[in-house]
């Protein structure tokens, strides 16, 4: 296939590193013996994240390794890589967009480079500025630099959450790597259950960070380095952004945008291999895909996927925006039956349960595109950051809804609302206000997470087994049982300082934080690594991002629209009926597939004898969730699909377990 269409006057890249990192070390500095069976090992454990190439090096006391996949395939840039004097060695996962300034501004200060790699312009800025070169990157990444003369360990993660980060300490042991199969690839490295971690993921569907579903186990938050010097770990956070209110008018404000998203689209469009663009109908994709359009100048490649299931199709829409930016447009048809077989695929390559649905599409729809393509631009993070999620808008409406009379509704207009017949369509009326109800007095930040979740926390008490419930309440060391929000972990540093910022703002952040970071981020990483396919993501470019946090609810969002701005900005470039439309979601028929093409695995995994035997779960309640939504009495998708991921990653990882050696380990 040919290349695909440069930028104008833009510099082909060097060399790119989407792969991933791995790693270990002493704490007690002692040297390590020199062999690389170990490193190798840990590399091999994340293979498809870099299928290209591989490469470690062990030195001193501490061992990196890294797996490679060629974006731009050139004999330099191995990795590690260190700088001129060989003081300082990196591995690092991600792309770097604004490395070639780096280089020049490197250059002239005198530095040497062996390589034209983005990986040695890193490690040469650490060299000069130490961890404030974090300031100067624009880019995903997450790296490990070895520094000799200090004998330090310096990992930092992206300021978004693109490049995932996990590390642990076991038996006098630090150990890393992108993915937590690399560290449980490392003999020391124990697989234990993380009872607090079990709580917030039945709440939220994902384990936020920096908690894992393994005890031990971190995940380092975005936006964050880590230090490890003389046996020492500290964590200090880089970016925190706190931009001024915008004080541009609305037309100024889209041409702003505009500039700022051409920017970002131009930057990944950069590629000596071929690229295309996921197409969904939505305005973010839509939008990326129009503008890449006009910086390539002809024809890019489009791909979109379609259910059989109408209720979820956005095929048709993806297909007008095609035709109308005149892509090279292709659908692939995600059919009933391909469903368990890809869930069963994905499930290879996933460390922790995630109970959101379309990463199973998601890896579908990677794997095809990975056919024609090796990068793939996507457009998560414009609803998080421009207001396209209907909760926004809902959180306005609560507090019209709270202004009818408590008694009112809680004896009459409620309890007829929750006796609407039952749909699993997806985003069906019965489903939206059921779920609008469930939570709408409950204080705003809480509210929002308990819309989007799953199991309420109030819930857990009656789901887990006693000692279960017991383990989880203590690791989570909340005052308030039905508020996860308050507990460790939710510290984050996107979150909303709340004071003189109103609810649907507040809002925004928090998703930004948590909701975008530890599911769609992991989603659309996992999914896409699993396939050897990288996604890029224009709309989380740091200085879009800090310009989105400036603007304005106004500008973003009112009672009867969302993404105002970015409607706006895209329009001239987009068929009208698309700016029109709602905004639908990217999911699956998981409710109907519980009781067709999943039900097998379902019996298994839910079984009441298995569930006894495993000693997590309370059979009666988890058996009543599934009779509801068998008896159509009530709508248990969400509750049944986040504890059957739980139950697949279960039995991965622990199927030869008892409860009882569970229970005794999580005590420990």
């Amino acid at each position: 296939m040919a290349k695909q269409p440069q930028p104008a006057n833009s510099d082909k890249r060097a060399e790119t590193n989407v792969c991933g990192i791995v790693g270990y070390l002493n704490l007690n500095n002692e040297k390590l013996d020199g062999s690389k069976e170990l490193i190798g090992a840990m590399c091999h454990s994340i293979a498809h994240r870099g299928p290209d190439e591989e490469g470690s090096i062990v030195i001193d006391s501490a061992a990196l390794g890294m797996t490679r996949l060629s974006i731009i395939d050139l004999s330099t840039g191995q990795q590690p890589i260190p700088n001129s004097d060989e003081s300082a060695w990196i591995v690092f996962n991600g792309e770097i967009y604004n490395y070639k300034e780096i280089r020049e501004h490197l250059l002239a200060k005198g530095h040497k480079f062996k390589t034209a790699s983005d990986t040695e312009s890193i490690v040469h800025l650490y060299e000069e500025y130490g961890v404030d070169c974090l300031q100067h990157l624009e880019g995903m990444f997450a790296f490990a630099i070895w520094d000799r003369a200090k004998q330090r360990l310096f990992i930092a993660r992206d300021r978004m959450g693109e490049k995932p980060l996990h590390w642990g300490i076991f038996d006098g042991q630090f150990v890393f790597g992108s993915e937590i199969k690399g560290l449980l690839a490392h003999p020391k490295v124990s697989r234990e259950l993380n009872p607090a971690a079990l709580m917030k993921y039945l709440a939220l569907e994902y384990v936020p960070a920096p908690s894992s579903i393994f005890k031990g186990i971190n995940k380092l938050m975005p936006a964050h380095y880590l230090i490890l010097e003389g046996g020492q770990v500290s964590i200090k956070n880089y970016w925190n952004p706190e931009p001024e209110a915008c004080k541009l008018n609305e037309n100024e404000a889209s041409e702003r945008l505009m500039e700022l998203l051409k920017r970002s689209i131009e930057l990944r469009l950069i590629s000596d291999v071929p690229l295309g663009i996921f197409l969904s109908g939505g305005i973010d994709s839509s939008g990326i895909a129009a503008i890449a359009t006009k910086i390539a100048g002809r024809p890019i490649k489009t791909f979109s996927i379609g259910f059989a299931d109408r209720s979820f199709d956005e095929s048709e829409h993806a297909l007008a925006v095609s035709k109308h930016i005149e892509s090279d447009h292709s659908v692939v048809t995600f059919e009933p039956e391909l469903a368990f077989e890809t869930m069963t695929e994905l499930w290879n390559y996933l460390d922790e349960p995630i109970a959101d649905a379309s990463i199973v599409p998601t890896f579908f729809l990677s794997k095809m595109t990975k056919r024609d393509v090796t990068v793939a631009l996507a457009g998560e993070g414009g609803d998080e950051l421009f207001g396209g999620y209907p909760t926004y808008q809902a959180h306005q409406m609560a507090a019209l809804w709270k202004t009818v009379p408590r008694a009112l509704r809680r004896n009459f207009i409620e309890p007829a609302l929750m006796k609407l017949p039952v749909s699993l369509n997806n985003l069906s009326f019965d489903f939206k206000v059921k779920r609008f109800i469930s939570a709408v007095d409950e204080p705003p930040m809480r509210r929002h997470l308990r819309w989007l979740g799953s199991i309420p926390v109030k819930e857990h008490s009656s789901l887990l087994t006693p000692e279960m419930y017991s383990l989880a309440r203590a690791g989570n060391l909340s005052e308030n049982e039905e508020d996860l929000f308050d507990a460790p972990g939710f510290d984050r540093v996107l979150m909303p300082a709340s004071a003189g910022k109103d609810t649907a703002a507040s809002a925004m952040r928090l998703d930004l934080s948590t909701y975008l970071p530890d599911d769609l981020l992991v989603k659309s990483d996992r999914a896409s690594m699993a396939a050897s396919l990288e996604v890029r993501l224009p709309f989380l470019a740091y200085p879009l991002v800090e310009f989105a946090l400036s603007l304005p609810t106004s500008m973003k969002l009112s009672h009867t629209n969302t993404k105002l701005l970015l409607r706006k900005t895209v329009a001239p470039l987009l068929p009208e009926y698309i700016l029109k439309r709602p905004k639908k979601g990217f999911g699956i028929p998981v409710g109907k597939w519980i009781k067709g093409e999943f039900r097998p695995i379902v019996d298994e995994l839910l079984d009441e004898a298995f569930l006894r035997q495993q000693g997590i779960f309370q059979p009666q309640y988890v058996r009543a969730l599934l009779k509801q939504h068998d008896d159509g009495v009530a709508d248990r998708r969400k509750e049944l699909w986040t504890i059957l991921q739980f139950q697949w990653w279960w039995r991965k990882f622990f199927m030869a377990s008892r409860a009882s050696e569970l229970v005794t380990n999580c005590k420990h």
